[in-house]
């Protein structure tokens, strides 16, 4: 029974690797970080849960993007292979090496798109973490050290 159940497993996983392959979803949707002035008119317990809360979601979205980019990637070196393999024919398909060097290009285009996503989200955690952190009534306890 237990062969029947892990066969059965591997024939879904063998059907659905393409169409997994082909499409790594959307970039994740980055979290909303409090700006500075919305961290200076809380109170201090809401500033400091803002500020709390807004690393723990930028944490989770970095873990989603690293997924993200891993599929990327894997997707750019089958992109490779492929054009490797097309370009190494008897009688190479001037467009379907094209169309190939297209995909790579998109690709390679999301990749950066969320690394450019990634440093505004930074930047922006880090432009309320100073608005925070000059801060006379709050823990400083988690601000860079001057």
């Amino acid at each position: 029974m237990l062969n029947k159940v892990a066969i059965a497993a591997l024939v879904l996983i063998a059907a659905g690797g393409p169409a997994i392959a082909q499409d790594c979803g959307s970039l994740p949707i980055a979290p909303v970080i409090p700006t500075a002035s919305e961290i200076q008119s809380k109170t201090p317990a809401d500033a400091s849960t803002s500020q709390h809360n807004a690393y723990q979601d930028i944490k989770r979205w970095q873990a989603d993007l690293k997924d993200y980019r891993a599929c990327l990637d894997s997707l750019t070196n089958s992109q490779k292979r492929d054009l490797q393999n097309e370009q190494g024919a008897s009688k190479p398909d001037k467009d379907k090496i094209k169309g190939i060097q297209d995909n790579i290009a998109q690709t390679s285009r999301a990749f950066d798109s969320s690394v450019d996503t990634e440093e505004k989200v930074v930047n922006e955690f880090h432009a309320m973490q100073t608005a925070y952190c000059s801060r006379q009534d709050v823990n400083r306890a988690s601000c860079p050290k001057t």
